[in-house]
């Protein structure tokens, strides 16, 4: 096991409007879904974050990672759990949340509405909204909240302010994987957010995988930013956990280590959900994406990991790993 962080920043902040103490960083567990087919130990960083304070874990429905999740987390104290789901009425909610609920073997405390792109697209899920803000009224979950990739997402989100206590969206220096804005854009509209006392949580601060041959200034970056509440870190391992958080406690790292994470070998990844439109093909000047059977291949002896492609997906389906 690796050794505690002496000095380390991770205190516990209110989530906006919430009652909810969580801690300023959590732990996102997109690695871990179940179609990675991630061989590192997830029981033991779980273990190793909640030593360190970490008391807020994400998921979602679409990573089939709950069995997991659930099994590392038991024992544990004073946690929080967030998950996901494209839920659109009352049924929905009940069988995402009862699925969670069984396979977890604990509640769900942060239920969100899945990729939220607009107001237009919260109102379809209206009655999702309106059902999950009942259960939290019951006691059923402690906070109801939406994730989004888009700016008019988390625009979208002070329209229903009645309803929504929380706001997942994409903060990172290059702006990366925002849909429908640039940097300047989605933090004008997430203070505003803040301003309203929603809770707000920054996610995707390395761009996928994208920016962490820059993962010093993309921390950096992230350190400034006084209106997010906390951030979601989706690591792999201790080790780079324990990078991560020191940078973000802004403790000295050695160079060889900081220099060593930037050069991991790494390699571009198409996600599941990724719906075959051809741009990145277009965009990547290397030819190292093809689209085979209405879905997109890479071609890892081309690839030169500029990222060019992911700066044009629609839907984030780009990562590096």
């Amino acid at each position: 096991m690796v050794e505690a962080i002496e000095g380390s920043a991770i205190r516990k902040v209110r989530l906006g409007k919430s009652d909810l103490l969580v801690s300023n960083i959590a732990l996102g567990t997109l690695p871990f879904a179940s179609y990675r087919d991630n061989k590192n130990n997830f029981s033991e960083l779980v273990s190793y974050a909640y030593s360190l304070g970490i008391n807020l874990f994400d998921t979602a429905e679409i990573y089939d990672n709950y069995k997991l999740l659930g099994e590392s987390l038991r024992g544990l104290d004073d946690i929080f759990v967030i998950t996901k789901s494209y839920a659109v009425d009352e049924k929905d909610v009940d069988r995402s949340l009862l699925k969670a609920k069984r396979l977890m073997s604990r509640d769900v405390d942060i239920f969100m509405l899945h990729e939220q792109e607009s107001i237009l697209t919260m109102k379809g899920h209206l009655k999702a909204l309106e059902y999950m803000y009942k259960l939290k009224e019951k006691g059923d979950i402690k906070a109801v909240g939406i994730s989004t990739h888009r700016v008019s997402g988390v625009r979208g989100a002070l329209t229903f302010l009645e309803l929504i206590d929380i706001v997942m969206a994409i903060v990172n220096y290059a702006g990366l994987g925002i849909y429908d804005g640039d940097r300047d854009e989605m933090e004008s509209a997430l203070l505003d957010c803040y301003n309203a006392n929603l809770g707000i949580i920054g996610m995707k601060i390395f761009g996928g995988g994208h920016l962490t041959r820059a993962i010093d200034r993309a921390i950096g970056y992230a350190r400034s930013l006084s209106f997010v509440h906390t951030f979601l870190l989706g690591v792999e391992t201790v080790e780079e956990l324990k990078l991560d958080i020191s940078l973000f406690s802004g403790l000295q790292v050695e160079e060889g280590l900081l220099e060593s994470s930037k050069r991991k070998t790494r390699r571009i990844e198409i996600e599941p959900w990724c719906t075959g439109c051809g741009i990145c093909v277009d965009r990547c000047g290397q030819g190292a994406l093809i689209l085979v059977n209405g879905k997109v291949e890479v071609a890892f002896d081309r690839c030169v990991l500029c990222s060019y492609c992911a700066q044009v997906c629609p839907d984030f389906s780009i990562r590096v790993v």
